[in-house]
């Protein structure tokens, strides 16, 4: 499998993952310009997507999805709640194809399982992409990370996950206290420290998998931060850690390729 984060952040999200010859994407958070131009800076061929996923109905992450499903003739999967609550992203004339959190399913060589998430969204969930031995997961917008998506990301070759704040940047931030209080609730995002929490504890005998931090905030995060607080967990208990990639807001990521 190929796998390229197009963009990750407040302004924009897609994950493009590609298996013999036929791709998905993973939310569509872009212009269609804007998506084609970023999957033309790495050479990706947009005649090779079957599906667009997508996780929940925020902007950031649907922006682009009914012109690109129109334009390229795609299919849209999502839950009831995803598909049903930005009414204007869509016109009618897309297939749209709900799916339910723990239903697998599969679309050409990809086997699919999308899981529940903790988020304020109104049906929230992010996935696992099987192809052959390979296994990619998505992990991004959600609150904490339970013993469920703990599981179904277990055994992954590469995640994708979101590290989204330094907490005492948040805190000492430019927000309202409110919006404060959504970001570290059990409905918003996670920190640098859960990040590293959850990498460290789905690391095993077999390995650390490759690892995308994404999601960051522009506000109350850097690169740097994020990716110290994943390293310093590893150091401090003396395992070895696999690849890890930030990805940017502005440009897609490298291709990984499992």
């Amino acid at each position: 499998m190929k796998i390229c984060v197009l963009g990750s952040g407040s302004k924009g999200n897609a994950v493009y993952i590609e298996s013999k010859g036929k791709a998905i994407l993973i939310d569509q958070g872009f212009s269609h310009k804007e998506m084609d131009k970023r999957l033309n800076m790495r050479g990706l061929d947009p005649g090779k997507i079957i599906a667009i996923l997508i996780t929940h109905e925020h902007e950031d992450h649907i922006r682009g999805v009914g012109i690109s499903a129109r334009k390229l003739r795609l299919p849209v999967y999502g839950t009831a709640g995803s598909l049903t609550t930005k009414k204007n992203i869509f016109n009618g004339g897309e297939d749209r194809i709900t799916i339910e959190s723990g239903d697998p399913f599969t679309l050409g060589p990809f086997d699919i399982l999308p899981f529940q998430v903790s988020h304020d969204a109104k049906e929230p969930c992010q996935y696992s992409v099987s192809s052959g031995s390979s296994k990619i997961s998505i992990a991004t917008d959600l609150g904490f990370v339970s013993t469920l998506v703990e599981q179904c990301i277990s055994g992954s070759q590469l995640v994708v996950i979101e590290a989204n704040h330094d907490v005492e940047m948040l805190k000492t931030g430019p927000y309202p206290w409110e919006l404060k209080q959504r970001v570290m609730s059990r409905i918003g995002h996670l920190s640098n420290r859960n990040a590293a929490e959850i990498i460290y504890n789905i690391s095993s005998g077999k390995g650390t998998p490759q690892v995308i931090l994404a999601h960051l905030s522009g506000e109350n995060n850097t690169a740097k931060k994020a990716e110290a607080a994943v390293r310093e967990l590893f150091e401090k208990f003396d395992r070895k850690l696999n690849r890890l990639v930030i990805a940017p807001q502005h440009e897609p990521t490298e291709i990984f390729e499992l």
